[in-house]
Parts: structure tokens; C-alpha cells; sequence
């Protein structure tokens, strides 16, 4: 099982709120389940493993059978966030920020609830709100004091989002200190490319125009 560490209590960086710190945890790949979620029935978490796919590939069949296990299983975020993007799915953004506040008000310990109203924020360009958000932590383990290990997609997401955060903001020496993690990390995640290109907007431009220059060859 692959692991990887931080030094402990390093400054990361400074931004403009203050020194950013990195801690020490371990980056895992295995699944880390929410408790709400362990206690389900099995034929309740393979319902859901299906509606996960059917969320973004038909969700106007997926949200009524999502919004009747919202009803039974209120404490579940999972089943927040697939509605979430069953809704962002067919274009009712509206209905899918509504969604993912309430699934922060029912389960506020919740990482990708946070991160996913992150986003909300970045795309109307509201950054000074993401902050309180985490709590003013730019850290996981400073978010989450209890815990030690967290998994890849928690890391990408979270450091990603903090990065976007420090790049719109115009503090671009500690995003870039995110995005150099992320890119040794997880580069493969929608968010690291995200970051990547909103720190080297030219790169994918002069890549693609050296691979037709080489095909041309």
C-alpha cells in the first residue's frame, strides 16, 4: 500500500492571512469510508455504487431514487454529493449548490462538501469566502486534528482546491507550492490539471503545438 508523508510542521508558505503550514499524514489508496456509510445495508452501498456511474451518465433517472434515499439515509454524504452532480449533470446548478449546503448542514465534518461549495465559489469568482470555509486551515490534518490518515482523492481535492484558491487570489508562490505537490502526487486528478493550467495557461498550447510539429516531421 502506498503511502507518502509531510514534514511535520513545516511553513509551507506565506500568505496574505498569515504563514501556511504543511503537516505530517499519510496519503493512502486504499477506501476510507464514512461511518454513516459502513453502517448501511449491503444492498443499500451496491445501490449506490451503481447510482454513482448513473449520476453523471443518466441523472434525470438517478435523482428520484437519490432523493428517496436522501430521506431514509439523511446523515449519508454520499448520497448528498452524487445528487449533487446528477443535478450539475443536466445544468441545475442552482439545485445542486442547495444540495451541497445541505448536505454541510447535515454533516459538516464532511471533506468533499467543502470542497465542492469551494467551487461554487471559485466559478462566481467569490474567493475571499472559501477561507472560512476550512476554517482558515490550509492544511488537512489542522482541519481535521483527529485524524492522521487521509485518502489520495481527500489530498488532490483539498490541495487543489487550495491552490485555485492562492492562484485567483493572486498569491501565486504558495499555489505553486500546491500545484509542484500535486503534480508529483496525483497529476492524473481533474483538479491538479485544473491547477496546472491556471498557473501555466501556455503549457497545453506549446505542448499541442509541439506534437503537430513533430507529426509534421
Amino acid at each position: 500500500m502506498a503511502k507518502r508523508k509531510r514534514r511535520k510542521g513545516a511553513v509551507f508558505g506565506e500568505s496574505a492571512l498569515g504563514p501556511v503550514y504543511l503537516t505530517q499524514y499519510e496519503v493512502t489508496y486504499e477506501p476510507l469510508q464514512e461511518p454513516a456509510y459502513r453502517r448501511l445495508p449491503k444492498v443499500v452501498k451496491e445501490q449506490l455504487e451503481r447510482l454513482h456511474d448513473e449520476a453523471q451518465k443518466n441523472p434525470r433517472e438517478a435523482i428520484p431514487k437519490l432523493l428517496e434515499l436522501k430521506r431514509k439515509y439523511p446523515r449519508v454524504p454520499q448520497i448528498y454529493n452524487y445528487l449533487a452532480v446528477a443535478y450539475s449533470s443536466m445544468g441545475e446548478m442552482e439545485k445542486a449548490e442547495e444540495i451541497t449546503q445541505e448536505n454541510m448542514r447535515r454533516n459538516p465534518k464532511y471533506l468533499f462538501a467543502k470542497i465542492n461549495q469551494a467551487q461554487f465559489y471559485l466559478k462566481r469568482g467569490e474567493y475571499d469566502k472559501i477561507p472560512a470555509l476550512f476554517d482558515n486551515k490550509y492544511d488537512l490534518q489542522m482541519l481535521y486534528p483527529g485524524r492522521k490518515r487521509f485518502h489520495i482523492a481527500e489530498v488532490a481535492n483539498f490541495m487543489g482546491i487550495m491552490g485555485l484558491y492562492f492562484a485567483k487570489s493572486g498569491q501565486r508562490e504558495v499555489a505553486e507550492k500546491y500545484n509542484k505537490i500535486l503534480q508529483e502526487i496525483a497529476p492524473e486528478y481533474p483538479i491538479a490539471r485544473q491547477l496546472d493550467r491556471e498557473l501555466n495557461p501556455g503549457l497545453a498550447v506549446r505542448m499541442l503545438k509541439r506534437l503537430l510539429g513533430e507529426q509534421d516531421e
